[in-house]
């Protein structure tokens, strides 16, 4: 959305070159973008900036680097090089704890809480090598966090509409005052990337509603930006979170999942960090798998009873998570627009027994389920010494429960996922029973070199009406599959599910 009188505005896609967001795309009411450099009608403004952020005005370099560029920028795309610049870095004191305060200073006019410390250094650690570019991903971030604005403009609220398939078919920009469609420029992003449409007006002008061009999925952090007229001082920011789109997950998105246990890095990467900064983590992961018309969802697995190597009190091998500390990771999964998976390993208990532990966890709409028979034990088997089983009868009695736990409670579709890296692990797979309301996929488990990976693969892969998973072990593959590899699968199908652990 641009102007059609003086200049159209577009967005800078300084961070796209840093590998660390995309291009913000500018959306037009029946005006193409702009394709004249924007050096001569933005250096005033860029001075501008400059002197509020550095106290000086920028110099004839700085200028030639955005003139340099070819497309017009706005007031946060300059703000977030300015802001991550050396020149602030130092002047904040040289710290990532000062420049976090340093940056919130300067868009909001406080000091960072708590809260917004710990997430901005998340971000700063599990950024770009290049401190530069993690610097400038940071201010990015705070200035989305803040919802930077001037004059008293302001975004009030985000509305995202889906159709019952999930698809967003609109999405509304609530401002405090008319906006002008001819005069001023909308920047819509979900997690980074560009939403484009046919924009309108609602309610008396003060909403502009973008209806997107193609079926979208998306879920995660949305930005509105909105610039008043030709002036990029006058501008409003706001952020929201969404969740995915859950009616049917499969194939309208790939789902990425990183996998472990919350009180432990050594049974997978999720344990590495606190739920926070697994969120920015898995969605970048997850970022590298996106194709045009399947976007790619993060998603935590999480082993929720974990197998021993001690009987316990009870005598199961197993030791279930409290639901508390489950329930913390819920939560942030769903500000995030994550998924959470629940994984089983049960000992000598049963699957049945343990999933119905975590029932109040599973009633929430993007909480899913995962059976791993590795660790299913039977008479005196002890895990680690043995690789277990299940049985399909046993698998059925679970997945019975669990549908009718989706259709009761009116909730979106679940994921329930099978481990397997060997046919005897599930006994007669063949009678397992695809249910209503759940997304059964058979999870294709083992580390080792890239050859041995394919034939588990291969000779464990679901047909429909099930779906596929395939696991990397970061530690213990040889030779990894990258995202580019896995996508690009010839003799085995390319997986719904991927878990890194």
């Amino acid at each position: 959305m641009t102007s059609n009188g003086g200049r159209l505005a577009r967005v800078l896609s300084v961070l796209v070159a840093l590998g660390a967001i995309s291009t913000l795309v500018t959306l037009s009411a029946g005006a193409a973008a702009a394709q004249d450099a924007a050096a001569p009608d933005n250096a005033p403004a860029i001075h501008a900036i400059y002197l509020d952020h550095l106290g000086r005005e920028a110099t004839a370099a700085e200028i030639t680097r955005f003139a340099g560029l070819g497309i017009t920028l706005t007031e946060r795309d300059v703000q977030t090089v300015v802001l991550g610049s050396p020149s602030f870095y130092r002047q904040a004191g040289r710290s990532v704890s000062k420049f976090i305060q340093a940056l919130m200073m300067e868009t909001k006019g406080r000091r960072a809480t708590r809260a917004e410390m710990k997430e901005l250094r998340d971000v700063f650690r599990n950024g770009p090598d290049r401190r530069p570019a993690a610097r400038r991903l940071v201010a990015n971030r705070a200035l989305a966090m803040t919802g930077y604005d001037r004059d008293g403009f302001r975004v009030s609220r985000i509305a995202v509409l889906r159709t019952e398939r999930g698809a967003i078919s609109r999405i509304d920009v609530q401002l405090n005052e008319i906006v002008d469609l001819m005069t001023d420029s909308v920047q819509v992003t979900i997690d980074g990337r560009d939403i484009t449409g046919e924009l309108s007006r609602r309610r008396r002008g003060t909403v502009a509603s973008l209806t997107p061009s193609t079926e979208i999925f998306r879920s995660g952090r949305v930005i509105a930006s909105v610039v008043k007229g030709s002036d990029p001082s006058v501008r409003a920011d706001k952020s929201k979170q969404i969740a995915p789109a859950r009616d049917e997950i499969f194939p309208n998105v790939r789902v990425v999942a990183y996998y472990g246990n919350h009180q432990t890095r050594l049974l997978g990467v999720l344990g590495e960090t606190g739920p926070e900064a697994a969120a920015v983590r898995v969605k970048a992961a997850a970022a590298r798998f996106d194709e045009p018309g399947r976007p790619a969802v993060g998603a935590f697995e999480m082993i929720a009873t974990v197998a021993q190597g001690s009987a316990g009190a009870d005598g199961n091998y197993s030791a279930p998570s409290r639901l508390e500390d489950l329930q913390y990771w819920i939560d942030v999964a769903r500000d995030e627009g994550l998924y959470v998976i629940l994984d089983i390993q049960p000992g000598r208990s049963d699957f049945l027994q343990e999933s119905q532990r975590y029932e109040s966890l599973l009633k929430q709409p993007h909480v899913g389920l995962a059976l791993d028979p590795e660790w299913r034990m039977y008479g005196d088997q002890r895990p680690g010494q043995v690789v277990g089983s299940v049985t399909a009868e046993e698998i059925n009695g679970v997945s019975a429960w669990l549908s009718e736990l989706v259709l009761e409670n009116d909730l979106p579709e679940k994921m329930f996922i099978l481990h397997q890296f060997q046919t005897r692990m599930i006994k007669n797979r063949d009678a397992v029973i695809d249910r209503p309301g759940l997304a059964t996929i058979i999870h294709a488990d083992g580390f080792g070199g890239r050859a041995i990976k394919l034939t588990t693969y291969r000779i464990i892969q679901a047909e429909p009406p099930f779906w596929n998973g395939f696991k990397l072990f970061i530690d213990e593959d040889t030779r990894m599959f990258q995202p580019a590899d896995v996508l690009n699968f010839t003799t085995v199908p390319v997986p719904d599910l991927i878990t890194y652990q």
